[in-house]
């Protein structure tokens, strides 16, 4: 994730920055702008956003409801619905910036592969005794 900072010279740390504030709905109907806040807010920048697949939908869906709310956009992007609604697509949640967050990928939307199970997760430690294969010698395997 990188994270912009356009903030004004002039914000005052301590009163804070809402890059939302002062806009027109009219002026988040350019995709381009959209996507800009959307960055300031999300802390994924353009490309990024880009790359899920779901500018333009997340577009369409912030135009249709003509709020300029950052809590709703913000859980558009990370949950892939508008706040109170279902996704607008399977596509829209399985996109979320939820799971990039912590790099893992939605239940049922990527299949692990066959005997992924039996592997400790990478970058995790195998559990005493996780050497032998299961179903191997010693663990029951024998005889079948």
């Amino acid at each position: 994730m990188s994270v912009s900072d356009e903030r004004p010279a002039d914000v005052d740390p301590a009163v804070g920055w809402d890059p939302v504030e002062g806009f027109e709905a009219d002026e988040l109907a350019d995709l381009d702008e959209f996507l800009r806040v959307c960055a300031e807010l999300t802390g994924f920048d353009v490309p990024e956003l880009r790359a899920t697949g779901m500018a333009h939908e997340h577009h369409r869906t912030t135009l249709a409801h003509r709020v300029r709310d950052e809590h709703a956009l913000l859980h558009l992007w990370y949950v892939g619905a508008w706040p109170g609604e279902a996704p607008s697509s399977a596509r829209a949640h399985d996109q979320g910036l939820v799971w990039r967050t912590f790099h893992a990928s939605p239940p049922g939307a990527a299949a692990p592969g066959h005997g992924s199970w039996a592997e400790a997760p990478p970058g995790a430690e195998a559990p005493p005794g996780a050497e032998a294969p299961l179903g191997g010698a010693g663990r029951g395997g024998e005889g079948r």
